[in-house]
C-alpha cells in the first residue's frame, strides 16, 4: 500500500542550511538517474563523493520518511508530482531505513488506529527526553529516527525556526537549552551508524513474497482467527507492488475475505490495503519480516476506527517443513478434572500423527488423544494434572517446537481490564468520525508470589464478562479534601464530576463509543464539550466466586493532527 500523501493549503518559503558531517555513506547508493537524486538534489546538494547532503546523513521508518518528503512539498515548495511520491519514500526507505531490530522497538508507532499502547520512560535519562520531547510527539516517533551528531542538532535548529512557539509553550524550563544538552544522548541512543544496521544491510536479500501464508490472529472483541494470505506481484506497479487476497475464519465460523494492494518497504516492511469482498469495511495493516522464517508480524486496523476495530497477528509463508505458528487456547488449567481441547495451527503436519507425537516439556502436562488432524490444524485433548507446574510450558511436534510458550495455571485470581487507561475520541462533523475504545477482560493469576500487578502475574484467556460505566471522581472535594480541611488550598475546579451524565452509554462486548460531539454543551460548566474521564468495570463469575476488574477511560477531542504522532 502507498504511504498516501496527505496536502494542506500552508506554503512558507523557509530555507535552512546544513553540512554533511562524518558518518554518512562512504560512498552514495543513488544513482545519477535515480528518483531520489533527481528529485532531491536540486536542494540538497551532492558533495565530492556525490553523498547528498542532509539526505544521507539520517535513516527513519518509512512513515517518517513520508511525513519528511510531505513537509518538504508543504514548507518548501518542491516540485514532487504524485506519481513520484510513493516511489521516492520506497527508494530512501531501501537504502536509509531502521534495521528490523531497530523497527522492532516502535512497531506499535506505525499502526495508524486509535492506538491504546501506552509509553513509559525507562530511566532517568528517558524522563527528561520525555519531559522535554513527548509534550508533543510519542517517544516511537523519536525512536523512528538514526541521525548524525551534527543532524540531531540541525532537529534542534528546525524546531527553534519552524515552532519558536514550542519556547513559550515549554517556559517551565529552559527548553532551547535542555535540547542542546540531550544533543549527546540523543547521539548516542539513536546515531546514524550502528554496526548492527551495516551487517544487516550487507547480508539483506530481497524475499520471495508470491505464494500462500498461513496466517493466525486475535481480534478484540471477535477472538481468535486463522486462515491464509495470498500474495502475488502487481507487475503493472512495479518492484515490491503486490496484489493480495486474505481469507479468514474466526472461531465462530464466521469467514470474511478481503482483496488489496500492498507495498514492501526496505525489504521486510509491507503496508497494505484491503477491502472485504461484500463491500464492507477497508482495513490497511503494517507488519515486518523475519526473513529467516519468512513470517510476518503486525497489525491490521480498520480506517474507520468508531469501532476501535484491529487485529493482531502473524502469518507464514507456505513451505514444505513443518512450522506450528499458533495455539488456541494459550493457557491450559492444572487439575481441571478432565482434558481440554488444544487447538495447534501451522502447516505440514504428520498425516498419521499419534498423541506421542506431541512432547510437553513438563510431563505432567500430556496428550490424550487426537481429536481432529489436518494439513494445517491439529485439535488434541490435553490433560494438565495438579502437579503440572504453574507457568510457561514449550511444546513440540516431531521434535519441532512452537516458539511461543502454553501458560499453565492452577486458578484464577482476579480479572484485569485491557487497557488500563482506554482514549476515546468524539465526533467533529464527518471529516472526524467517533473513535471508540475496544476493552477486553482477561482472567489472571497472581503467580508464585500471590500477589497482584507484579512480574510473575500470568495473564490468561479472554473471559465473557458483564460490563459498566462509572463516575471517576476528579472534582476538587475528592482531590483535595485534605488539603483544604487544613486551610492550606485554596478552593479552585468544579465541586462536583459530572462527566458521566453526558458519557454514559451502552457497552457492548467491550466496545465503548462516544455518543457525544466537540460541540459545546451549554449545561456544562463553560459550556465545555462532551470529553471527560470516567471508569470502566466488569464482573465474572466462575464456580460460585465473582471477580471484579475496572479500568479508566478518557473521552477526549479528535486527533486533529495525526501526523505529530
Amino acid at each position: 500500500m502507498n504511504i498516501v500523501r496527505k496536502t494542506t493549503y500552508l506554503t512558507i518559503a523557509l530555507s535552512l542550511i546544513f553540512f554533511v558531517s562524518p558518518g554518512a555513506y562512504a560512498k552514495t547508493p543513488f544513482s545519477q538517474d535515480s528518483l531520489v537524486m533527481q528529485k532531491c538534489s536540486a536542494c540538497h546538494k551532492p558533495d565530492k563523493k556525490g553523498r547528498i547532503e542532509v539526505i544521507e546523513e539520517i535513516r527513519k521508518t518509512p512513515e517518517e520518511w513520508k511525513n519528511v518528503v510531505d513537509r518538504m512539498i508543504r514548507l518548501n515548495d518542491v516540485p514532487l508530482e504524485d506519481e513520484y511520491f510513493n516511489p521516492v519514500i520506497k527508494a530512501l526507505s531501501k537504502h536509509l531505513s531502521l534495521s528490523p531490530s531497530e523497527m522492532s522497538q516502535i512497531a506499535y508507532i506505525n499502526s495508524d488506529e486509535n492506538s491504546q499502547y501506552r509509553e513509559m520512560p525507562k530511566n532517568d535519562l528517558e524522563k527528561r527526553m520525555y519531559t522535554a520531547c513527548v509534550r508533543c510527539h510519542t517517544w516511537g516517533k523519536i525512536a523512528s529516527h538514526r541521525n548524525t551528531a551534527a543532524q540531531w542538532a540541525e532537529t534542534r535548529t528546525m524546531h527553534l525556526a519552524y515552532y519558536p512557539t514550542a519556547i513559550l509553550q515549554m517556559r517551565e524550563m529552559n527548553w532551547p537549552k535542555e535540547f542542546q544538552d540531550l544533543l549527546e544522548p540523543l547521539s548516542k541512543m539513536f546515531p546514524f551508524e550502528s554496526a548492527e544496521w551495516r551487517e544487516w544491510l550487507k547480508n539483506r536479500a530481497d524475499p520471495e513474497l508470491a505464494g500462500e501464508w498461513q496466517v493466525a490472529g486475535y481480534q478484540p472483541g471477535k477472538g481468535y482467527y486463522t486462515g491464509t494470505y495470498g500474495i502475488s506481484p502487481d507487475l503493472q506497479e512495479g518492484a515490491d507492488e503486490y496484489r493480495i487476497e486474505k481469507r479468514i475464519t474466526y472461531e465462530n465460523g464466521k469467514t470474511v475475505t478481503f482483496l488489496g494492494i500492498g507495498t514492501l518497504y526496505s525489504g521486510y516492511h509491507l503496508r497494505f490495503t484491503m477491502t472485504s469482498s461484500n463491500g464492507g469495511a477497508q482495513i490497511d495493516g503494517v507488519f515486518d519480516l523475519d526473513i529467516a522464517d519468512m513470517g510476518f508480524k503486525g497489525k491490521w486496523w480498520a480506517v474507520v476506527q468508531n469501532k476501535n476495530a484491529f487485529g493482531n497477528e502473524i502469518f507464514y509463508k507456505v513451505h514444505e517443513g513443518l512450522n506450528i505458528i499458533a495455539a488456541f487456547p494459550q493457557s491450559l488449567k492444572a487439575g481441571a478434572g478432565g482434558v481440554q481441547d488444544l487447538r495447534l495451527i501451522g502447516m505440514n503436519f504428520p498425516k498419521a500423527i499419534q498423541p506421542s507425537d506431541i512432547v510437553f516439556s513438563d510431563p505432567n502436562v500430556f496428550p490424550k488423544k487426537i481429536i481432529m488432524a489436518g494439513n494445517t490444524e491439529l485439535v488434541v485433548a490435553v490433560d494438565v494434572t495438579e502437579k503440572a507446574v504453574t507457568g510457561p510450558v514449550k511444546i513440540s511436534i516431531k521434535g519441532v517446537p512452537y516458539k511461543n510458550p502454553i501458560i499453565v495455571f492452577n486458578e484464577i485470581d482476579g480479572i484485569k481490564i485491557f487497557p488500563e487507561i482506554g482514549r476515546a475520541r468524539v465526533s467533529c462533523g464527518q471529516a472526524y468520525p467517533p473513535q471508540g475504545v475496544q476493552f477486553v477482560a482477561r482472567a489472571i493469576n497472581y503467580g508464585k508470589d500471590g500477589k497482584v500487578n507484579t512480574k510473575d502475574d500470568l495473564i490468561l484467556e479472554p473471559i465473557n464478562v458483564e460490563w459498566w460505566l462509572e463516575e471517576e471522581d476528579t472534582s476538587v472535594s475528592t482531590l483535595m479534601k485534605g488539603l483544604r480541611l487544613a486551610g492550606i488550598y485554596p478552593k479552585f475546579g468544579r465541586d462536583k464530576d459530572d462527566d458521566l451524565k453526558y458519557l454514559n452509554t451502552s457497552v457492548n462486548n467491550g466496545l465503548y463509543i462516544p455518543i457525544t460531539t466537540y460541540g459545546p454543551i451549554k449545561e456544562r460548566v463553560q459550556h465545555t464539550q462532551g470529553t471527560g474521564l470516567i471508569a470502566i468495570g466488569a464482573s465474572y463469575t466462575e464456580n460460585g466466586k465473582t471477580y471484579k476488574g475496572r479500568s479508566l477511560l478518557a473521552v477526549t477531542v479528535p486527533d486533529f493532527i495525526p501526523q505529530m504522532k
